[in-house]
């Protein structure tokens, strides 16, 4: 009875799917236990609004803005039916979903604004959760690829590679842009991969044969998944390219190139077609000309400029005159050391260990390789517009944790039968366990992270961005909203909407802080308290206003209070 007890734990503890299920469980548990801590980032009104505008603006037949036809829909429109979902679930047939779009504004403008800020708080609730929910499809890929790469008993490791990687976990709960998008990106290689080991097995056995039968299905199905991630971002249509070259570069070594590629052409038209249907289906911007909206989204994306300008290496530049190493210096400081060194250890395996791969381990990491290198080197080269750190490349980190991942595990694989097996995860975990005090230490705010090799935080706030989604002023309204006088006037520079969602509005009045606007009236305006960023040196306006408190981590100031009134505040000290 102890002998099948004892073996029936072994082969659980042995069991490659419950330990790869029980990884991504604890991730699913930490990330929903506390999503809740994290503030609205800059541009999630926006994103929010975006489903009604791009509504409105069909219904009456009226063609959408230029800077809001160019963006995916996807992820905000699944978002808004989740949203819409939960309502109804909870009120029944008497929820009515265009309640705020009835209200009239006209006659009743603060009881608008009420429930306008109130739709998008509540809706903030449900998209939070539902954007994490979204970058676990990130976290079973990476443990998928994993599989294929270093065996199916390590795959484990890669979702907990990825997790340690804080600009990505950081980005997860608030980010409506570039975590769905690296989400469905990673899942296309993932799948790409495994459809194309199908077209291998089937080949080997002679059944290449387009019609109704499952290798077709499958070819339509991953051209239906390439046409969703590109509704998330433009860039998800890179998938097809990558899918063409890793499948033919894995075989054409094998000679007969010509005779490969008669065999599988109605497979990847079909692909094509179907990317091509569900990526206009999903652009309503694209129904009257699906081409030439394809090519100015393009055009329009790589040329984007913003006017505000990004903190590097010590100085505030204007996007278009960032020096060339822009992206690859933001990855050098904010990607953790260990993981970079496994990464490129990694890449020499690769090339090194090549020929003995299977050619499915070589489709996979052609594939993933891809996804690192290619959209940020095309960007590089093409003198792209790149702001906001790496965030637009967050899509690259499960790709950096995938090889990361398989170089640590080939090198236990090759230590594991001598005692140097477990000196070498004792000295993994030493190495891995800053990342966890970090994270740690500045939560919420893990995608502001710096390594260790440049100093962290405290080295890099003077010379880098740190809070630029603005996410610490939702602990300085909070602040406010507990220790400020009532019937005061508080002036939010930053995202205003980040403050003001979180505001007690029966306490204070809020107004935006415009520079052009502003500047003027400090001598002659002053506001009661003035809530900053810390970002763009607006921390130095009002310097006869006195600092009362500051979100901080690790001692660095990412938002700050100031009072500017003579009243006194019962607050300690």
């Amino acid at each position: 009875m102890k002998m099948l007890r004892s073996t029936s734990l072994k082969s659980i503890f042995h069991n490659a799917y419950l330990k790869i299920s029980a990884v991504l469980l604890i991730i699913a548990a930490i990330g929903f236990s506390t999503v809740g801590h994290y503030g609205v980032s800059w541009d999630e009104s926006l994103e929010i609004g975006m489903v009604k505008s791009n509504f409105d603006l069909i219904v009456k037949g009226k063609p959408l803005p230029t800077d809001l036809k160019h963006y995916g829909v996807l992820f905000n429109l699944s978002s808004e039916v989740v949203y819409q979902l939960k309502k109804f679930s909870e009120e029944g047939l008497s929820y009515d979903p265009l309640a705020e779009a009835k209200l009239n504004v006209d006659n009743n403008q603060e009881t608008f604004q009420q429930v306008i800020y109130k739709g998008l708080y509540e809706r903030i609730k449900v998209k939070h959760p539902f954007t994490f929910f979204v970058s676990l499809i990130a976290y079973i890929s990476v443990a998928g690829l994993t599989w294929i790469l270093a065996g199916k008993q390590y795959a484990w490791f890669a979702p907990i590679v990825l997790a340690l990687i804080p600009r990505f976990w950081g980005h997860s709960f608030f980010n409506p842009k570039d975590i769905p998008f690296a989400a469905m990106l990673t899942l296309g290689t993932w799948v790409g991969t495994c459809l194309i080991g199908y077209y291998f097995k089937q080949e080997a056995q002679g059944k290449v044969i387009f019609g109704f039968n499952r290798i077709t299905t499958y070819s339509l199905l991953y051209g239906v998944l390439v046409g969703l991630a590109t509704g998330t971002r433009i860039g998800g249509f890179f998938l097809l390219f990558f899918f063409g070259v890793a499948h033919f570069a894995t075989r054409i070594v094998k000679g007969n190139f010509l005779q490969y590629l008669l065999r599988f052409w109605k497979f990847y038209l079909l692909i094509g077609v179907a990317w091509a249907i569900t990526t206009t289906a999903i652009h309503p911007s694209a129904w009257s000309n699906p081409a030439g909206w394809f090519i100015g989204t393009l055009q329009y994306l790589s040329a984007h400029v913003r006017d505000a300008g990004d903190l590097f290496e010590g100085k505030n530049w204007h996007t278009p005159d960032l020096p060339w190493y822009y992206l690859p210096k933001w990855m050098l400081i904010s990607i953790p050391a260990i993981f970079q060194v496994a990464f490129w250890g990694g890449v020499i395996w690769i090339a090194f260990k090549y020929k003995k791969l299977s050619d499915l381990q070589r489709a996979g990491a052609i594939f993933v390789l891809l996804q690192v290198f290619f959209m940020p080197t095309i960007a590089i080269l093409k003198d792209a517009n790149i702001y906001g750190g790496m965030r637009q490349f967050l899509f690259v980190l499960p790709g950096v944790a995938t090889i990361a991942a398989m170089a640590m595990i080939w090198f236990y694989q090759i230590l594991q039968k001598k005692f140097w097996g477990l000196a070498y995860i004792a000295q993994v975990t030493i190495f891995l366990s800053p990342i966890v005090l970090d994270m740690i230490a500045i939560h919420p705010y893990q995608y502001a992270y710096f390594n260790r090799e440049i100093g962290g935080l405290p080295q890099a706030v003077e010379q880098y961005d740190t809070d630029y989604w603005s996410l610490s002023l939702r602990e300085g309204m909070e602040w406010l909203n507990a220790n400020g006088k009532p019937n005061s006037t508080v002036l939010v520079a930053g995202s205003f909407h980040a403050a003001r969602i979180f505001a007690d509005m029966d306490q204070f009045a809020l107004f935006e802080y415009k520079p052009a606007q502003n500047e003027e009236a400090e001598q002659s305006e002053t506001p009661d308290y003035f809530l900053v960023l810390h970002r763009w040196r607006m921390q130095d306006k009002y310097p006869e206003c006195q600092v009362v408190h500051q979100v901080a981590r690790q001692n660095v100031p990412l938002a700050s209070v100031k009072q500017c009134s003579d009243f006194s505040l019962n607050i300690e000290r």
